[in-house]
């Protein structure tokens, strides 16, 4: 890695925060796609850990994570750097929605990498690729719940080409401080090689983990409560790294979980949960129920989503219209988990 962190061919000097702009293009409107970037350089040499959120354009209550992070580190206190990317998908953040609304076959920022073409996505996920990336020892990223859908899970990738990629991804999730972690085959099943993290780790060999730890929508307890959690997170994996003094809080054991279920509605309605909004990895039997999905129009039920497995609810969902396959509720296999220490 460089010693420094250079952006539009400026160096952020040791021990100051910068803020870039990075220009992608320019859009039919005239104006310019552009990614913002913080940087903040540590008084001594050390890794740089990449944090990005809002890939996609709904899952944007962890841009209040990372602006306390961001806004808290003391770059005396550090040895290495962070770069945050606070918004990584504006187009899709400017509309709200998951992807990047436009005629492209790959309006999907998180499935494009390294972005061979020149559609809005795949331009954005090049300009990570060329001039963040390479830039970058590790990474954390977040994808968080839409709205009214909330996660309890941190995800790191088991099957990169290179093990030592993927032990060094589990070591950062332990680092993260909590007890729920899921082992995904992020490369050979989802969400795949065109995935940031999944490019980056079997391209780059940069290790890395995703926080699935919130959603927006819900009480102002919990999402604070989220937010606490992640900001605590992200300080211990930066503690794990040495970038911060200290130790990282490791725990006495971990829920590591090789399988999960989703149980979204396949019809559309307003969703009834069964489940309290701080029903986050509460203990599910197979069959239970755990909503309902009712006609906003004759107000009868059409639907009743149920548990396909014993096992933890590790998506929840409040009452919110849905589609056909919007987020409700994910269980995680009872049969494919366990504790370790």
């Amino acid at each position: 890695m460089p010693d420094t962190i250079v952006f539009n061919g400026q160096e952020t000097p040791r021990g100051e925060k910068s803020f870039y702009w990075l220009y992608v293009t320019t859009k039919l409107d005239g104006s310019d796609l552009a990614l913002p970037v913080h940087v903040i350089a540590g008084k001594k040499p050390g890794p740089t850990l990449g944090l990005f959120s809002t890939l996609h354009g709904g899952e944007w209550l962890s841009i209040e994570m990372l602006r306390r992070v961001t806004i808290m580190l003391d770059p005396a206190e550090m040895c290495g750097n962070i770069i945050v990317v606070p918004v990584a998908n504006p187009v899709a953040f400017g509309q709200q929605t998951r992807v990047t609304p436009d005629e492209s076959d790959a309006p999907d920022l998180n499935r494009v990498f390294p972005g061979n073409y020149t559609w809005m996505a795949t331009l954005m996920a090049r300009k990570i690729t060329e001039e963040i990336l390479p830039q970058t020892d590790a990474l954390m990223d977040f994808h968080l719940g839409l709205w009214g859908a909330s996660f309890g899970t941190i995800v790191y990738g088991k099957d990169f080409s290179d093990s030592g990629v993927a032990d060094r991804s589990r070591s950062m999730a332990r680092a993260f401080g909590h007890p729920y972690i899921e082992r995904e085959q992020l490369i050979s099943r989802f969400p795949g090689p065109g995935s940031m993290l999944g490019y980056a780790g079997e391209v780059l060999g940069i290790p890395s983990v995703i926080s699935e730890i919130g959603g927006a929508g819900f009480s102002p307890g919990l999402e604070e409560a989220w937010i606490e959690t992640n900001v605590n997170g992200m300080l211990g994996i930066m503690r794990h790294l040495n970038i911060l003094p200290g130790e990282p809080n490791i725990l006495d054991r971990y829920m590591m979980i090789e399988k999960t279920h989703r149980v979204n509605p396949g019809v559309g309605g307003y969703l009834h949960p069964e489940i309290p909004e701080t029903g986050l990895m509460q203990e599910v039997k197979q069959g239970q129920l755990l909503g309902r999905v009712v006609s906003p129009y004759t107000f009868e039920e059409l639907e009743q989503l149920k548990a396909p497995v014993d096992g933890w609810l590790y998506l929840i969902a409040r009452p919110y219209p849905v589609n056909p396959g919007d987020w409700a509720f994910g269980v995680v296999d009872a049969q494919h988990a366990a504790w370790e220490s």
